[in-house]
């Protein structure tokens, strides 16, 4: 028996020995190597797994779009970064991948891409300076990156194009990734072809399949009740903001709900009309149109000009934002 379980051991070692390199999910942190290029690669596999949503946006087409001002000063107002830092969005940034991964509060981590000076940005991390979010920029070392904080919200700065944002423990969670080795592409094909639309100012990929629920957002919005999977994509186009997208549901019967549910929404919003218009909001919706087939229900949407101006001033109250005028020309989606 002794002979035998020698035997078996020596056996289940030189398996182990064996195994493919490839099978391993995490490798030692003092082995992984993982250049500039290889970050600036792929952005989304920068991610922490398991995000409810991922959004996209095209900075440049966002800044030059008529709230391109407005959405510049909301940008600054939360930014954790001192002036001196040297970073201008509507100059520095291309592109964000933005992760979601609560449906109740804030939960967020994504990737900033962009031209980022490391030096400029250690310079203004001096622990004194104040920041727009009222406090100073601590800089800190967590999974060997310089990890920047300002009240809970942070970056971390990879190469000279990518940079990591969001909540401290967003931005924990993929330095962790990256530091074992474990930061992959995970995301679905639907996700990443949605992502490469053409021409798409912003595009979003919400999945509540992996046991998240649209239902708290469903007490207001009738139509998210039972909601698998949402794409959406969206421009700054005439006459204000336009979305076009398709949501999943269970079964046909479920998806022609929500259809009618949207259409009742849109009807209801028509009967205050005239109150919105004292309010100054004007006509929100200029466009709706919705269409099922199978369990899918497909919508296109245009936001008028002046409603989203009015969500813009709201938001950036809420924030304390300056409110520039607004000079650019007006925005859309297709």
């Amino acid at each position: 028996m002794n002979r035998s379980f020698l035997l078996a051991a020596g056996a289940a070692i030189l398996a182990l020995s064996c195994s493919k390199t490839e099978d391993s999910i995490v490798a030692a942190a003092d082995q992984v190597k993982v250049t500039d290029a290889d970050i600036d690669r792929d952005p989304i596999a920068l991610l922490p797994g398991g995000a409810i949503g991922i959004v996209h946006v095209d900075a440049p087409a966002l800044f030059k779009s008529e709230f391109g001002q407005r959405l510049n000063a909301l940008a600054q107002s939360r930014m954790p970064l001192p002036p001196g830092a040297g970073f201008e969005p509507t100059r520095d940034l291309a592109a964000l991948f933005v992760g979601i991964y609560s449906m109740q509060g804030a939960d967020v981590a994504g990737v900033a891409i962009g031209a980022f000076d490391p030096q400029s940005i250690e310079r203004a991390a001096d622990g004194t300076t104040m920041t727009p979010l009222g406090a100073p920029l601590v800089k800190t070392t967590y999974a060997r990156r310089t990890l920047y904080v300002s009240r809970n919200v942070g970056f971390s700065v990879l190469t000279p194009r990518t940079a990591l944002f969001g909540d401290e423990t967003g931005i924990r969670r993929a330095l962790d990734r990256l530091s074992e080795g474990r930061a992959r592409h995970e995301t679905p094909a639907w996700v990443d072809q949605l992502i490469a639309t053409p021409n798409a100012a912003t595009a979003g990929a919400f999945d509540f399949t992996g046991g998240a629920t649209a239902e708290a957002a469903a007490k207001n919005l009738p139509f998210l009740r039972g909601l698998r999977t949402a794409k959406v994509l969206g421009n700054f186009q005439p006459p204000g903001m336009n979305f076009a997208g398709t949501l999943t549901y269970p079964d046909s019967q479920t998806a022609q709900t929500a259809a009618q549910q949207i259409e009742q929404m849109n009807a209801t919003i028509k009967n205050y009309a005239f109150f919105l218009q004292l309010a100054g909001i004007g006509n929100p919706i200029q466009k709706l149109q919705t269409t099922t087939s199978g369990n899918d229900t497909q919508f296109v949407l245009g936001v008028e000009s002046r409603t989203v101006e009015w969500l813009l001033n709201q938001l950036a109250a809420r924030l304390g934002a300056t409110q520039p005028a607004s000079t650019a020309a007006p925005i859309i989606i297709r």
